[in-house]
């Protein structure tokens, strides 16, 4: 019987290398990357809505003071031009006056005629109509001025029928006006308030109307006239 030949021992196949587990390919952002991304984007879109705000009332406001500004302009205009109807010029002459509490003085004296303010006598004159010796002193009728009354001043020779008018006019305002002679005034006929002057050639009613309602009671101090 034939001996089998022996096979030879074989050495053991070595072990299949293994790597390390394979991680699979992002096809994109995660759930909290999302989130993040999202949370970013309401953030800018709010401070572009505020910005938005912001600037839309600051336009507006800036459209609303032009607005008054030019509201503003156009009253003065119109309030001059009804001002210097017929004969009449306005202006804002007056002298100086001291704070409050230190423009009393014994014995005031005006540069500007007729005067429309300035430091005054501690007493004040009354509405009515004055003439010749009756008329106040100036530093008692600057003093009226800085209550708010209106002063409507003439020269001496007014003629009769313009003189009716003036008269007609305290009258129809007569705890308001006071009606002056005034030997001196540079034209024949004027009305002032505190800081305020109106210059006429004649007695103007519409323009004196006007003055009237526009000055009257604008004195620095607000007391009750009459």
């Amino acid at each position: 019987m034939a001996n089998k030949k022996k096979r030879k021992p074989q050495a053991p196949r070595p072990a299949a290398a293994t790597g390390a587990p394979r991680q699979e390919k992002r096809t994109g952002p995660s759930q909290r990357e999302k989130q993040l991304a999202a949370q970013r984007t309401a953030q800018r879109q709010a401070t572009l809505r505020r910005a938005a705000v912001t600037g839309a009332v600051a336009l507006v406001g800036i459209a609303v003071v032009g607005g008054v500004v030019a509201l503003d302009r156009r009253g003065d205009a119109q309030l001059r031009a009804e001002l210097t109807a017929g004969s009449c010029e306005v202006d804002t002459r007056t002298d100086r006056t001291g704070p409050a509490g230190q423009n009393h003085v014994p014995s005031p004296s005006y540069q500007v005629n007729p005067p429309a303010g300035g430091n005054h006598l501690a007493s004040a004159a009354g509405a009515g109509t004055y003439s010749d010796d009756s008329v106040p002193e100036d530093g008692l009728l600057v003093h009226s001025l800085e209550h708010g009354y209106v002063i409507a001043w003439h020269q001496p020779d007014l003629p009769e029928d313009q003189l009716a008018q003036l008269q007609a006019f305290q009258r129809q305002h007569d705890d308001d006006v006071i009606v002056a002679e005034r030997s001196d005034l540079p034209v024949p006929v004027a009305a002032t308030a505190w800081g305020q002057r109106l210059l006429c050639q004649q007695v103007e009613t519409g323009p004196l109307n006007r003055f009237f309602d526009e000055y009257v009671g604008k004195g620095p101090e607000d007391v009750p006239r009459g």
